[in-house]
C-alpha cells in the first residue's frame, strides 16, 4: 500500500521543534522513514576550492570526512530518483549516468528520463553496477546505503573503485531511533552542490527561491490556526506515523500541529486504536507510488480503519507524494509545505 522505507535518521542535527514541550514514551516499534531531507554540517557542510601545491581542489564534508575532488564531477550516480530534482535544478542532472530503484516515485517530468538510466539495485547501490557505471561521484540520502551492510559498497571500497561520495545533510546517523533535522538542510546541500559542480551563482539562486517560497507559505499561515495533523504511512501490516524529523518540519511549516510529535525517532509504529484516541482533526497519507491507485487503496484504508475519526468523517484527508514530505537532498518537500498548507488551511487557497 502506501509503504514506508527504513532508514536511519539523526539526533545531533535536529531542528529545534517549535511545538510545546511534550513528555517522549518509549519506542512504541520499528521506526521508518522516508527519503527526507537532512542537515548541512551532518550529510554537507561547507564545500569550496582549495589550492594544493599548485592544484586545485575540490573540498566538501560528508558525514564528518572531508572528501576532495581534483575535478568537477561529470558522472554521478544516486541512490534515490529524489536527488535528481535538485540536480536538474542546478543544471547538471543530464551528469547523472546510474541509479538505485529507490524508495520514493520520480517526479513525473523525470520520469521516463530516470527510468531509462542503468539501475544499481533495488536500495542499495551494488559494487559491480557502480563500477560499471563509472562514476566519479555517488550522491545518497542515507549513510547505511554506503556502509558496507547489507550488501551495500563501503566508503573504502568507493574510494578504491576512484569514486568519491557525498551523503546529502540529515542522513549520516545509524541509528533508527534517533531524530533528524528538517527542511534547513535542503539550502547547505544546494550550495555545496553548487561548489562542487561548479554552479555557485545558479546554487545561490536556486536556494533563494526555495527559502522564499517557505517565507510566503510562513507569511500567509502566520494568523491561521494550527490543526492538529497525524502523518500516516504503512508496511507489512503495521501502521506508523511521523513523529519528527523532516516530515515533522513539514508539516509544523505548512501551520499544523504534528499530534505525534511526543514519539522519539522520525517514525514510529503504532495502533488504530492510538490514531482513534487522538483523533485528529486531519490526516496526511505518503504515497511512495505517487499513483491514483496509492490513493485509492490510502483512503479505502482509512474509510475501513477509522471511520469514526473526525478527519475521516469531514473528509480532512491529504494522500501526498511521499517525496514531497521527506525526500532528502530534494526540492519537492518545499513543495509539500505549500500543498499541505492549502489542503490544513482552505483559505489560503482562496486568497491566491
Amino acid at each position: 500500500m502506501f509503504q514506508p522505507h527504513h532508514d536511519r535518521p539523526s539526533t545531533s542535527c535536529r531542528r529545534p521543534r517549535a511545538l510545546p514541550n511534550r513528555p517522549r514514551t518509549a519506542l512504541l516499534g520499528a521506526l521508518v522513514s522516508l527519503a527526507a531531507v537532512g542537515a548541512a554540517g551532518c550529510g554537507g557542510g561547507d564545500a569550496g576550492a582549495r589550492q594544493e601545491g599548485g592544484k586545485k581542489t575540490i573540498a566538501f564534508e560528508s558525514c564528518e570526512r572531508t572528501v576532495e575532488l581534483d575535478r568537477i564531477p561529470q558522472r554521478v550516480a544516486i541512490t534515490t530518483d529524489a536527488i535528481a530534482d535538485t540536480l536538474f535544478e542546478l543544471g547538471v542532472g543530464d551528469r547523472i549516468v546510474a541509479k538505485t530503484r529507490g524508495e520514493s516515485a520520480p517526479a513525473p517530468e523525470l520520469k521516463e528520463r530516470l527510468a531509462a538510466l542503468p539501475s544499481l539495485g533495488t536500495r542499495n547501490p551494488g559494487v559491480e553496477a557502480l563500477a560499471g557505471a563509472k562514476p566519479d561521484l555517488l550522491i545518497t540520502d542515507q549513510v547505511e546505503k554506503v556502509s558496507g551492510k547489507l550488501g551495500s559498497p563501503s566508503v573504502a571500497e568507493l574510494e578504491r573503485l576512484g569514486i568519491a561520495t557525498y551523503v546529502v545533510g540529515g542522513g549520516c546517523a545509524a541509528d533508527l531511533s534517533e531524530d533528524t533535522s528538517g527542511l534547513e538542510a535542503l539550502d547547505g546541500d544546494i550550495r555545496q552542490l553548487g561548489t562542487i559542480f561548479g554552479v555557485e551563482a545558479r546554487a545561490r539562486k536556486l536556494a533563494d527561491k526555495l527559502n522564499g517560497s517557505l517565507d510566503d507559505v510562513r507569511r500567509q499561515t502566520a494568523q491561521e490556526p494550527r490543526t492538529e495533523v497525524a502523518k500516516l504511512s504503512q508496511v507489512a501490516g503495521q501502521l506508523y506515523v511521523t513523529s519528527g524529523g523532516l516530515s515533522d518540519d513539514v508539516i509544523e511549516r505548512a501551520g499544523g500541529t504534528n499530534l505525534f510529535a511526543d514519539l522519539p525517532g522520525q517514525f514510529a509504529a503504532v495502533s488504530p486504536e492510538q490514531i482513534v484516541a487522538r483523533d485528529p482533526q486531519a490526516i496526511i497519507v505518503d504515497n511512495f507510488t505517487a499513483t491514483k491507485t496509492g490513493e485509492n487503496e490510502a483512503m479505502a484504508y482509512l474509510e475501513r480503519v477509522f471511520p469514526t475519526v473526525e478527519a475521516v468523517r469531514e473528509q480532512r484527508v491529504l494522500v501526498i507524494d511521499a517525496a514531497k514530505s521527506g525526500a532528502r537532498g530534494s526540492t519537492r518537500p518545499v513543495e509539500g509545505v505549500a500543498e499541505i498548507a492549502r489542503f490544513l488551511h482552505p483559505s489560503m487557497s482562496r486568497s491566491q
